[in-house]
């Protein structure tokens, strides 16, 4: 007999009622994922002493991958070092999306990883910005604006990676529509992929006539 891992209960009125896993597998974005499996490989990375893997929504519908680490002893580790550790040893849909560092990971009474007690993800924890880099034309500052409306973070060098701050197809499509809206501009999505960054992205749009009426406008579609 096959075993699917889902836990569900018959109701008193017949119904079959999902209640959960009785793994630790999640779905995210159409890929059944064990987060074990995660761990377990995040935890041999040499600078970490500890970790946990956890599939977050903290925005409705906008389900993703947060890894929480504890750094060894005199080990000073930063996000994208981590992301790209998992990179050559995962496929791209189980690499986290966001990495949390912590002095110490949460523990229930009993010595186990407390799972709710882990923070949402802040902009701080995700990865570095190449703010030597910061938007300068109209159109890399529109680009910016829909970036952060969009990934929620407050600054976004130009060089900065859509998807290593957090985005993902379902965004990406979102972040096309707004690139639509601002410039008139039907942008192919195979182009955005291809070309995850403010700088790149600029590059296919055409030049702003002004910087000021092109942030404006980008503030008023915001509103």
């Amino acid at each position: 007999m096959y075993k699917s891992g889902d836990l569900a209960r018959y109701r008193p009125d017949g119904i079959l009622e999902y209640l959960g896993r009785a793994d630790n597998q999640v779905k995210v974005r159409g890929y059944r994922i064990e987060l074990g499996e995660i761990e377990a490989t995040l935890a041999s990375h040499p600078g970490v002493q500890s970790c946990a893997v956890l599939a977050r929504e903290d925005e409705p519908g906008d389900r993703q991958l947060v890894g929480y680490v504890r750094p060894a002893k005199d080990q000073s580790l930063v996000p994208e070092e981590l992301r790209t550790f998992l990179e050559q040893r995962l496929p791209a849909y189980m690499v986290p999306a966001h990495f949390v560092l912590l002095g110490s990971l949460p523990l229930t009474p009993n010595g186990k990883v407390d799972r709710k007690a882990l923070p949402a993800p802040s902009y701080e924890s995700i990865a570095v910005t190449t703010t030597a880099f910061a938007p300068r034309t109209g159109t890399e500052k529109a680009l910016a604006a829909i970036w952060a409306e969009l990934l929620k973070v407050d600054s976004i060098g130009v060089n900065d990676s859509f998807f290593d701050l957090g985005g993902h197809s379902l965004l990406a499509f979102k972040a096309l529509s707004r690139i639509r809206d601002v410039f008139a501009v039907d942008l192919p999505v195979q182009d955005f992929f291809e070309n995850p960054t403010i700088a790149e992205i600029a590059k296919l749009l055409p030049d702003s006539e002004d910087s000021t009426v092109t942030v404006q406008r980008m503030e008023r579609h915001i509103r």
